[in-house]
Order: C-alpha cells, then sequence, then structure tokens
C-alpha cells in the first residue's frame, strides 16, 4: 500500500515530541535535615549543575554546602570511606 506525500505529512505532524523535559528525582537523603527553604535552594542547585560535564569541577560545588556563617555542614560519613580509611588509616577532615 502506497502512502501520499499528504498522508506521510500528517503522519509527521502527528508524531509524538521526543524532547520532553523531565525533573531529576533527587534522593531524599541529599534534603534530609533542611528547611523547607533551603530544600528548594538544594533543589534547585541539583537541577542547574546536572547540566553540567560530570568531568567539570564546579558540577560539584554547592553554596548549600555551607551554613550561614560559612562552615561546612555536618555529614554522615559514608560506609566506603569508613571501610577505607578502616583499611588503609588515614586522617578525617
Amino acid at each position: 500500500m502506497a502512502i501520499t506525500r499528504g498522508k506521510m505529512r500528517k503522519q509527521i505532524e502527528k508524531a509524538p515530541s521526543s524532547k520532553k523535559k523531565t525533573k531529576r528525582k533527587i534522593p531524599a537523603k541529599y534534603l534530609a535535615g533542611l528547611s523547607p527553604a533551603e530544600k528548594a535552594k538544594r533543589k534547585k542547585e541539583i537541577q542547574r549543575n546536572a547540566k553540567k560535564s560530570s568531568k567539570d569541577p564546579s558540577a560539584y560545588v554547592f553554596p548549600s554546602d555551607y551554613t550561614s556563617s560559612g562552615a561546612r555542614r555536618k555529614t554522615k560519613e559514608s560506609k566506603y570511606t569508613k571501610a577505607y580509611r578502616k583499611k588503609f588509616g588515614g586522617k578525617k577532615s
């Protein structure tokens, strides 16, 4: 069965758009212990930095990682970091 140019044009126009904007799902542990305003700020930073290349060091810098006094926020050490320090030693920073 042959398809005419007119029918083909209609099919192309009806085709769903492949470019959809989807928001990234951010794990709850990234937002744990933050106020609602700080959570919104952190989400915005993550969304903005997600567009950057993984090789770009500025993609991993978040102003919300610091308190208003300029001190770094306390975070839980990962199990991998704990295992490494147990095996090889090293100072806690």
